[in-house]
C-alpha cells in the first residue's frame, strides 16, 4: 500500500486534504443539524427529515448530470464549481434566521457535495495508471472523510462551536482557500490522460447504455438502500436518543459518532488487506450483513443507552468500513474510460436513499417508536444483500471489459 501512496500526485494529495479539511469542520454543525431545526425552528421529527429530505433530493437529480458533464467538459470545472457553490450555502446558513433560506443553503450544500465528490472520484482514477494505486486512492478518499467524522464532532463539542452560526462561517472561510490551492494546482498539474473522449458522451447515449447494465444498476439499488439504512445513524439515531431522554445528549451522540470514525480508520485498511483476494460483490454482502446485525441491536438491546448503542455502532463501522469502499472500487472497475465521470454520477442516484433515510426515519420514530425503525432497517439491509448477489451475474453491455474481480 504504501508504494501505492508514493504515486500519489498533488491532484490526488489536494482533493484528499480538501476533503478532510472540509469534513472535519462540517462534521461540527451538520450531523446536529437536526438538533438546530428542532431548538431555532421547532420542528418535530418528521418534519426534520422532510427538510432534510428536500434538501438532498436537488442532489440526486443534478449529480446524476454532473457527472456526464465532467466527461464532456472536464472534471476540474466541475469541482471548482462545486467548491464555489458549498461556500456560498455555508454562508448562507450562517447569516439566516429563516427556515426557507437555511433550505436553500442546506440544498447548495448537498448539491456542492455531488459536484466535487463524484468528479473528484473520477479524476483521481484518471490520474493514476495502475489499478492498485486507483483502489488504494479510493480507500484513502473513504479514509480521510471518516478521519474527520472521527474527530470533527468531538472537537466541535470540546470548543462548543456544534451547530453555531460561527462553524458555518469557519467552513465557508476553507473553501475559499481550497478554491485559490485548487486552481493553482489544476493549473499547473495535468491528467496523464485526457477527460475528454471522441466516443459518444451525450445524455442520451448515457442513458442507452445504463438501459442496457442491467448489473450496474442492481447495484445502484443496493446502494442506495444501503445509503437508506446507513445514514439512520446520524439523523434518526440523534432522535433516537433524544427521545429516550438519555442525558448528555450532543456528548453522547459525538461519542458515538467518534466511535464510527475512529472504527474506520482503525480497521478500514487491516480489513481491506484481510480481504484483498475476496471478491467485492463478496465483500459487499459481509458489510450489509453486518449493518443487519447492528440495526438488530439497535431495536432490541439500546433502551437503557450503554453498552448496546456503542456495540451496535462498533459492528454498523465495521460493516461500513468494508461496504462502502468496495462499493466505490466496483464503480470504478465497471465504468468504461469514456464515461467514468458519468457513471460515479448515475451511482450518485443513491442521493435518493440518503434524502428519504431522515423522512422515512423521521415518520417511522415518530409514529411507531424506534424499534420499528431499526427493524426496518434490518429488513432494507437483507433486500440490499440480496440485489449485490443478483448484480455478480446480471447482464451489462458489450463495452464492458470482464474483470474476474468484480
Amino acid at each position: 500500500m504504501l508504494n501505492s501512496i508514493k504515486q500519489f500526485n498533488f491532484t490526488v494529495w489536494f482533493l484528499l486534504t480538501a476533503n478532510f479539511c472540509i469534513g472535519f469542520v462540517a462534521s461540527m454543525v451538520w450531523p446536529f443539524l437536526a438538533i438546530i431545526l428542532y431548538r431555532k425552528y421547532g420542528l418535530n421529527e418528521f418534519e426534520t427529515g422532510l427538510f432534510l429530505f428536500s434538501a438532498v433530493l436537488v442532489r440526486a437529480f443534478f449529480g446524476f448530470y454532473v457527472g456526464n458533464l465532467s466527461d464532456r467538459f472536464g472534471r476540474r470545472k466541475v469541482i471548482i464549481s462545486g467548491f464555489l457553490t458549498g461556500m456560498c450555502g455555508m454562508y448562507i446558513m450562517a447569516s439566516t434566521d429563516n427556515l426557507w433560506v437555511m433550505l436553500l443553503g442546506a440544498t447548495l450544500n448537498t448539491t456542492a457535495w455531488g459536484m466535487v465528490a463524484n468528479p473528484g472520484k473520477a479524476l483521481m482514477t484518471d490520474m493514476m495508471p495502475d489499478r492498485e494505486v486507483k483502489d488504494v486512492a479510493l480507500q484513502m478518499m473513504f479514509f480521510s472523510m471518516n478521519l474527520a467524522r472521527a474527530f470533527g464532532p468531538a472537537f466541535g463539542v470540546f470548543i462548543g462551536l456544534t451547530g453555531q452560526a460561527t462553524t458555518f462561517y469557519i467552513v465557508g472561510h476553507i473553501y475559499i482557500v481550497v478554491i485559490i490551492i485548487g486552481l493553482i494546482i489544476f493549473n499547473i498539474e495535468k491528467p496523464k490522460k485526457h477527460t475528454k473522449s471522441n466516443r459518444d458522451q451525450s445524455f442520451k447515449a448515457l442513458f442507452s447504455i445504463l438501459a442496457q447494465d442491467h448489473a450496474f444498476m442492481l447495484l445502484v439499488v443496493a446502494f442506495t438502500l444501503c445509503l437508506l439504512t446507513y445514514l439512520q445513524m446520524s439523523m434518526s439515531l440523534l432522535q433516537y436518543i433524544r427521545l429516550s431522554g438519555i442525558a448528555s445528549l450532543e456528548t453522547t451522540f459525538a461519542s458515538l459518532l467518534a466511535l464510527n470514525g475512529l472504527t474506520i480508520v482503525i480497521f478500514q485498511f487491516p480489513l481491506a488487506a484481510l480481504f484483498k483476494n475476496l471478491a467485492p460483490f463478496h465483500r459487499t454482502i459481509i458489510g450489509i450483513s453486518l449493518f443487519l446485525v447492528a440495526f438488530i441491536i439497535f431495536a432490541f438491546f439500546t433502551q437503557n443507552g450503554g453498552f448496546g448503542l456503542y456495540a451496535a455502532m462498533f459492528i454498523l463501522s465495521i460493516g461500513e468500513a468494508i461496504l462502502f469502499p468496495t462499493i466505490n472500487i466496483i464503480i470504478d472497475r465497471m465504468a468504461p474510460e469514456h464515461l467514468k465521470g458519468s457513471y460515479f454520477g448515475a451511482a450518485g442516484l443513491n442521493a435518493f436513499g440518503v434524502a428519504s433515510a431522515p423522512l422515512l426515519g423521521g415518520y417511522l420514530l415518530q409514529d411507531f417508536g424506534g424499534q420499528t425503525l431499526w427493524l426496518v432497517m434490518a429488513a432494507v439491509s437483507l433486500l440490499a444483500g440480496c440485489l449485490f448477489y443478483f448484480a455478480q451475474t446480471a447482464k451489462r453491455p458489450s463495452f464492458a471489459v470482464t474483470d474476474n474481480s468484480i
